[in-house]
């Protein structure tokens, strides 16, 4: 895995004088504590956000957007640069590794992670346009990320030729150590709901208005 993690010593430090314990703070015994006297480091818990979104294009279509990891860093929140280091064998040629480099705030990380693209039926599961996977676990800063899209169809004709799409994003993680979990306590939640707003962005870009919206209509 290639990870690198820059966090400015101010902040780290600031950090680290809010959660560590004062001197001259008891932490061995229970006897005269009271919430709110000091704060000590707990290991942070796995965590999943979750994101649903219709969108007026079909399955397939936006199964082939998703599928292409290498234009991440044109649309995906934080991504600053998408790079697809193996692909499948043809036809397909699907990613199967890539190196994306992640930064908001006080972060800049590159993760290595493990590509899976499904289309239709052979991702499994009866969906109309398919699953993208990627795990990019145990780096220097999670201990587990892994992100997963569903993209199947919704309505009548919906099932790659037509028709709209239910898109479903979920990404679980899990931090290496509680001073990232804190850098990142107001960012995360919202992360998955930025990405597919995001990704509804890239289809309108690439695939142009939906026929809906066309004609006026709302979707």
């Amino acid at each position: 895995m290639l990870a690198r993690t820059a966090v400015p010593r101010p902040a780290v430090l600031r950090l680290m004088r809010l959660i560590a314990p004062r001197p001259g703070t008891r932490t061995s015994s229970l006897e005269g504590h009271h919430p709110g006297n000091y704060r000590t480091f707990i290991a942070p818990p796995q965590q999943t956000f979750t994101a649903t979104r219709r969108i007026a294009y079909p399955p397939a279509a936006l199964f082939n957007l998703i599928s292409d990891v290498a234009s991440y860093d044109k649309f995906v929140p934080f991504c600053l640069a998408s790079t697809v280091t193996a692909t499948s064998p043809p036809p397909d040629e699907f990613p199967v590794r890539a190196d994306l480099r992640v930064g908001w705030g006080a972060f800049d990380e590159t993760f290595t992670s493990k590509v899976t693209c499904a289309r239709g039926g052979s991702s499994g599961r009866d969906v109309a346009g398919g699953i993208v996977e990627a795990d990019a676990t145990e780096n220097s800063m999670f201990a587990v990320l892994h992100a997963r899209w569903v993209i199947d169809g919704e309505g009548k004709g919906a099932g790659g030729s037509g028709g709209a799409s239910k898109v479903d994003l979920e990404i679980d993680y899990k931090f290496s150590n509680p001073l990232y979990a804190a850098l990142s306590e107001a960012v995360m939640p919202s992360v998955a709901g930025k990405i597919v707003e995001a990704f509804e962005g890239r289809a309108e870009q690439v695939l142009g208005k939906p026929r809906d919206q066309q004609h006026g209509s709302g979707s």
